[in-house]
């Protein structure tokens, strides 16, 4: 590299501490970038990449216009990028290079860019810190100021609130990079940070506490560490002051529903299994007036309650909309005025707001006395009405604002003396400009003569060539054109900076009052973000009310049984789809008694929609929300698991049936009878017999040691048999009626009772499957069911293992008893003998 400029020698400094970022550097009217970071940029930004110093070649950059970047960042970001604003802090003044710094970061987790953000959806950048034996695990929407943590004592605890979150961001401390393997299949953007203080020490400084116990994490130095780390990296990429995140909120999830981020795919809960967000249950539930209560619906889809009394609270409030249509459409119309006071409030906490955005938090507020005024739902949802406040911003900010603040002209008439005496000079010059060209015109005679204005020279009064030999005196020549001369006079150069002092003067005063506006509301901003938080409780409230008379849902009883009991029940999305007249609405009834529903019958008749319904019903009433049936009675569940689908993990050189077997095994192992579990086929991803077995053993466990509420679609008839052995299951059926030539006709309808058949050649006629296929398909089956087709002779034992089943079941039933009736305390050494050679016997060991 040749010699290079004070001016890159400044790049390169200020570069250096900012390595894992695109550097925008302010040079005039353009932010360049240089080097490896323009040749990064100009891909992602279509832009030429040009050379500064021709004589150099390492010198490539490419610019964008300053008064354009909110275009190009938001580019940089959605790729995922980050991006360090560095801006002129000093003006040119022809003695030495101006001085320069970042004042700003933009990351894909802390962006506040319209372009970029999802209104609907929180923006998370979540910290992870690996101490001892535990996962410190934070998260925050700077968006929002809501702050969270956790801790966990395994990576899959991590990874499923780490997935179920989906974090547009993450960072790490750079010590722990040996743990990136967590993140393997992370999608977000993943950047490495360091931090030195004292988590205790900093977090008490910042929140200004004497102790963290009011956030209920001083005893987790996991926790404390995760969330100091995360509060230095927002407050680095702000720089400002954090005054709205106001507290950290240790986040629990016991008194939750808990549902894995492998069940909100399989439910479709934001998203169809193709990505389409339009044909989910979110999108059928999101009729909400503010951002901020489909934010609020977003966040209790992904952690439901579950406490029967907290639920069915909600129902009530929700039953108080239904049944008062006046207070419904009066309360929708309220909110449909209020803008996102919860972003608005976070820009003008870290110094981004404009005008406008005051505007529409000063609008927001005038609703405040009107919703406090329809309020029915008690005093925790009434609202801080800050008329003060919403008087002193009527007062500060004009209605038709500029959207920049470099601009001006934002700030009232009448709001600062000063501000309007300096106005007035401006305004009043017009008038002045006008006399003196009068005054000069009668005074030289020259009738053409003109007093203007340009930004370049100023005020000047412009004369004609061929008036030059009247020019007076006093008049001082300023620029010679091709047909006119240009002077200034003593009386005009005195008004000129008069005005030039009024109008950067007033540029000064509306910055400085502008700050005055915004601390004014910080004062406030406790009870503001109070509000926000009602305000998307009531929009949730009167919102599912609407939905319930839209879509005739009913209100569910709810208590802490097990039964779950749902008359009539359809699935949420595809009814909106499909239409109500042509969803074929189902019953289901689990108990004690009857807690396991094994259902088979073809596909396309309806068994994995019946599933699913049953599970977003669940879901629904646990929301607070009415539910699409005629009758509902929901004993609340704990958790909800899903086994759905076949999907391979070709990253992680995982099969298809690996990853069911994942999934089941997680079933398994975190289920109990509380739970309400989903199972869309199981072992269909390996050999029949193979997979016979494992759904046959999964099948016992969940009915003799779970005990969980479960719903099984199979394709595997021979559980049939096993489900008439158990007490707790019943077999269950898609009704179909048969008809010649291969026809049948699906009829939605669950009923009792088991099928020996899948239909599935029927089922490929209607795909449309050559006719020799079909044929032969017959034929084969024909063989198949008479036995012509046998086992292979490498296995002659398989055509026995179906009958071992039972055997075993019986053995292991004998077994069970045999050894109940034991007294060991009272057995003599014979009579011990005796008992194991009887166990031995029924073939124990």
């Amino acid at each position: 590299m040749t010699k290079i400029t004070p001016m890159v020698a400044q790049y390169l400094e200020i570069k250096k501490q900012y390595k894992d970022a695109i550097l925008l550097f302010r040079l005039g009217d353009f932010y360049e970038m240089f080097y490896e970071d323009a040749i990064e940029a100009s891909k992602i930004l279509q832009i030429t990449l040009t050379r500064r110093n021709k004589t150099d070649p390492d010198q490539i950059m490419c610019g964008i216009p300053f008064h354009a970047a909110d275009n190009y960042i938001a580019k940089l970001t959605r790729a995922g990028k980050k991006v360090a604003i560095c801006e002129q802090l000093t003006k040119p003044d022809g003695k030495g290079i101006v001085k320069r710094d970042v004042v700003r970061v933009i990351t894909p987790g802390t962006t506040f860019d319209e372009n970029v953000l999802d209104s609907k959806s929180n923006n998370y950048v979540c910290a992870v810190v690996c101490f001892k034996d535990k996962f410190g695990f934070a998260y925050a929407d700077i968006t929002t100021g809501d702050f969270f943590c956790n801790d966990f004592s395994d990576i899959k605890s991590l990874r499923e609130s780490f997935f179920r979150l989906c974090p547009k961001e993450t960072i790490i401390y750079e010590t722990d990079k040996a743990n990136l393997n967590i993140f393997s299949d992370y999608s977000g953007s993943l950047f490495l940070h360091y931090f030195a203080e004292n988590p205790d020490d900093y977090l008490k400084s910042n929140f200004n506490v004497f102790s963290l116990n009011v956030f209920g994490i001083e005893e987790s130095e996991a926790m404390k560490k995760a969330s100091a780390f995360l509060y230095n990296y927002l407050k680095e990429t702000q720089k400002s002051d954090l005054v709205h995140i106001s507290k950290i909120q240790k986040e629990t999830r016991q008194d939750r529903l808990q549902i894995s981020h492998h069940s909100i795919l399989n439910l479709e809960i934001f998203s169809s299994g193709l990505g389409d967000k339009n044909f989910s249950l979110f999108s059928v539930m999101d009729n909400l007036c503010t951002a901020m209560g489909s934010r609020r619906l977003r966040s209790i889809l992904l952690s439901p309650f579950s406490k029967s009394m907290e639920i069915s609270e909600r129902l009530n409030f929700v039953d108080l909309f239904f049944n008062d249509s006046d207070l419904t459409r009066d309360t929708l119309n309220a909110l449909s005025q209020i803008s996102d006071i919860e972003r608005l409030l976070s820009k003008i906490g870290i110094g981004t707001a404009n005008a406008r955005d005051i505007l529409a938090l000063k609008n927001s507020m005038k609703v405040f006395p009107v919703l406090n005024s329809l309020n029915k739902l008690g005093d925790k949802f009434t609202l801080f009405e800050l008329m003060e406040l919403s008087e002193f911003l009527d007062k500060a900010i004009m209605e038709e604002a500029p959207l920049s603040l470099r601009e001006g002209g934002f700030i009232k008439k009448g709001f600062n003396e000063e501000l309007d005496e300096l106005r007035s000079i401006l305004y009043e010059g017009k008038d002045f400009i006008s006399k003196m060209q009068e005054r000069e015109i009668s005074r030289t005679g020259i009738h053409n003569l003109k007093v203007r204005y340009n930004k370049v020279f100023g005020y000047y009064i412009e004369i004609s060539k061929g008036n030059l030999k009247n020019v007076p005196d006093d008049f001082i020549r300023k620029q010679t054109l091709v047909n006119a001369e240009r002077f200034i006079t003593p009386e005009l150069k005195k008004y000129e900076e008069k005005v030039l002092k009024a109008s950067e003067r007033i540029n000064e005063l509306e910055f400085e009052l502008f700050h005055e506006v915004r601390m004014r509301i910080l004062e406030n901003m406790k009870e503001l973000q109070s509000n926000a938080k009602i305000i998307a409780e009531i929009d949730l409230f009167s919102c599912f009310a609407l939905s319930a008379r839209k879509y005739n849902y009913v209100k569910p009883e709810i208590n802490d049984s097990f039964d779950l009991e749902i008359s009539e029940g359809r699935h949420p999305v595809l009814e909106v789809h499909k239409g109500q007249n042509d969803f074929v609405a189902n019953d289901i009834s689990l108990n004690t008694k009857t807690g396991f529903m094994l259902i088979t019958g073809p596909n396309m008749g309806g068994k994995s929609t019946f599933l699913r319904q049953n599970a977003l019903i669940v879901l629904m009433a646990q929301v607070g929300s009415f539910v699409p049936a005629k009758k509902a009675l929901i004993g609340v569940v704990n958790k909800i698991f899903t086994r759905v689908g076949a999907f391979d993990n070709m990253a992680k050189g995982e099969s298809t049936f690996m990853v069911e077997m994942q999934e089941a095994s997680y079933i398994l192992n975190n289920a109990d009878e509380r739970s309400l579990i989903i199972l869309d086929e199981i072992g269909r991803g390996t050999s029949t017999y193979d997979g016979l077995s494992i759904a046959w053993a999964i099948t016992e466990y969940i009915c003799e040691r779970i005990k969980a509420k479960t719903l099984f679609a199979t394709h595997y008839h021979e559980l049939t048999d096993l489900i008439d052995s158990i007490d707790f299951a019943k077999n269950f059926s898609v009704k179909v009626v048969e008809k010649e030539d291969l026809k049948i006709v699906f009829l939605f309808k669950i009923v009792e009772g088991a099928v020996n058949r899948s239909y599935g050649i029927e089922v490929a006629k209607l795909s449309g499957l050559p006719t020799e296929v079909i044929s032969k398909a017959l034929t084969v089956l024909k063989d198949l069911e008479k036995k012509k087709i046998k086992t292979s002779p490498k296995n002659p034992e398989l055509e026995n293992q179906l009958s071992m089943f039972n055997e075993e079941r019986e053995k292991n039933n004998l077994l069970s008893e045999k050894l109940k009736e034991i007294d060991v305390n009272s057995l003599t050494p014979i009579q011990a003998l005796n008992k194991l050679s009887e166990i031995k016997d029924l073939g124990g060991k």
